[in-house]
């Protein structure tokens, strides 16, 4: 592995709820989208709890159109 694949920005997806965050992970691996979850603090308080679903920079296109595409809500 080259040492730009470790170095490749990460872009989050902001997700309303850990149940859809999953569910979305889940979906971009099943179509060779690598992914991770992480916990999100929303400093405006206007959505609560929300999650991120971090992508490569180069994913978060697809990835983003795949999670609407299949009902799960990204958050602005």
């Amino acid at each position: 592995m080259k040492q730009s694949d470790n170095m490749k920005r990460k872009f989050p997806l902001k997700i309303g709820s850990y149940t859809l965050a999953m569910r979305g992970c889940e979906l971009l691996r099943q179509n060779h989208i690598p992914c991770s979850l992480r916990k999100t603090s929303d400093s405006g308080g206007q959505y609560g709890c929300i999650y991120s679903i971090e992508v490569d920079e180069g994913n978060q296109w697809p990835a983003e159109r795949m999670l609407r595409s299949s009902g799960i809500m990204v958050l602005p």
